[in-house]
């Protein structure tokens, strides 16, 4: 099977901001589940075959459903079944729930699911079915990485500038991510390094643009820094340089990609310590995505500028190959992947690129301090729709913060 660098769109917005709205669930369920189970449901109730999670129940108010599936599709019978996972949502969050505004995961996150009769992880494989209805992601499927000229996809190859721009934008689509060697000098990053340690005494614990994690020794230390460009010069100029603007025009290739998030977010600094305990530092597996608002936003393209080497020994970016394409559920991910597990080890000055929707991990140092530098880019506003900040973003902040909370609270039991 030979695929063109347009089989994976960047671009797979299928719900409009302008259309949210309060829904209740007599009225998804009456109408918008009908529709949505005749086109997705054969992907759905293949997931449910494969990946054997307990049905699923909704309890809303005094009424409930349940999720079942004859193998071919799928369909809500009133009623609670005795072996179903039972999660109950407020009307809002059903709303949230049925229009892709919150995943389980972010109602999770930041507690406030209420659910029995299972664990995260079989949520997990829910999240994965209920975006597969909605969207009609498979959750399983059976693929094959190709290059353009339909030979199999090698994970291990490293594009530079000299490359052809359709191979590499192809490779990302296919693949779900991209190692990238010469579009930053590495002597830039070097003098970035040291602008990293100057910058990260302007922040302080609590101050909303930065994260901080407790190491081994009790301390608190800064992992995280926004609104870098302030105290970095040179990060400024590697972004306005011709390579970084062809880099851009060569990850959109026909899509329109446009830098940063809402605010000064256009680049933040990631120092990864040694010795971490406690707090948001070394992710394991998850998309962007996983909170919700998929369908809204995706696929934003995160790049990686490797400031310090990185390795199996001292940490590194971990990617799912394809799964922006199948949807394997991230609890999965984590203990029983069935898509390849691709670890990238970079020198300084490589980038590496990866999609909202891959999952993808940050493993933890062992030997010294890693850094690297994270700018995101996000598919341009379309024109008939309505702007929205993401709530992903906002969830970030408060999963950091439960983090926060979380350790704390250890602190002062354990005292």
């Amino acid at each position: 099977m030979t695929t063109s660098p347009t089989s994976f769109p960047l671009d797979r917005r299928t719900r409009r901001n302008a259309d949210v709205r309060p829904v209740t669930a007599a009225e998804f369920l009456g109408d918008e589940f009908p529709r949505l189970a005749a086109r997705h449901g054969h992907l759905v109730a293949r997931g449910i075959y494969t990946l054997k999670p307990p049905p699923l129940a909704i309890e809303v108010g005094a009424d409930s459903w349940t999720l079942t599936s004859d193998g071919a599709t799928i369909a809500f019978d009133r009623g609670v079944a005795d072996d179903a996972l039972v999660v109950t949502l407020t009307e809002e969050q059903f709303s949230d729930w049925a229009q892709d505004q919150r995943s389980f995961n972010a109602m999770v996150v930041g507690r406030e699911l209420q659910y029995r009769n299972g664990g995260e992880y079989e949520l997990s494989i829910w999240d994965s079915l209920w975006r597969s209805l909605l969207d009609g992601w498979p959750v399983v499927d059976d693929i094959e990485f190709r290059d353009r000229d339909g030979r199999p996809l090698d994970f291990d190859r490293i594009f530079t500038p000299d490359d052809d721009p359709a191979d590499v934008a192809h490779f990302l689509r296919e693949a779900g991510f991209l190692h990238l060697r010469g579009w930053v000098n590495p002597e830039r990053v070097a003098i970035i390094s040291d602008e990293i340690d100057r910058a990260v005494p302007h922040y302080s614990e609590g101050d909303g643009r930065s994260w901080w994690a407790k190491l081994t020794d009790g301390s608190h230390q800064c992992v995280r820094i926004q609104e870098f460009l302030e105290y970095s010069p040179t990060t400024a100029e590697v972004l306005q340089s011709e390579h970084w603007n062809q880099l851009r025009r060569t990850l959109a290739a026909g899509d329109e990609l446009v830098q940063g998030r809402p605010g000064n977010k256009v680049i933040e600094a990631l120092i990864k310590l040694v010795g971490v305990v406690a707090g948001a530092s070394d992710p394991t597996f998850h998309r962007d995505c996983h909170f919700g608002r998929h369908a809204y936003g995706c696929s934003g393209v995160d790049v990686g500028i490797a400031v310090t080497a990185s390795s199996p020994e001292n940490g590194q970016l971990q990617v799912v190959a394809g799964s922006h394409r199948v949807l394997i559920p991230v609890e999965v991910a984590k203990t029983a992947p069935y898509l390849p597990v691709v670890a990238v080890t970079t020198e300084p000055g490589d980038c590496t690129v990866h999609l909202s929707c891959t999952l993808h991990e940050a493993t933890p140092p062992r030997i010294e301090t890693r850094k690297v530098m994270y700018a995101p880019f996000k598919l341009a506003p379309r024109p008939d729709d309505i702007e929205r900040p993401p709530e992903g973003s906002a969830l970030r902040e408060r999963v950091y913060k439960i983090l926060l909370e979380e350790e704390n609270a250890a602190a002062m039991n354990a005292g």
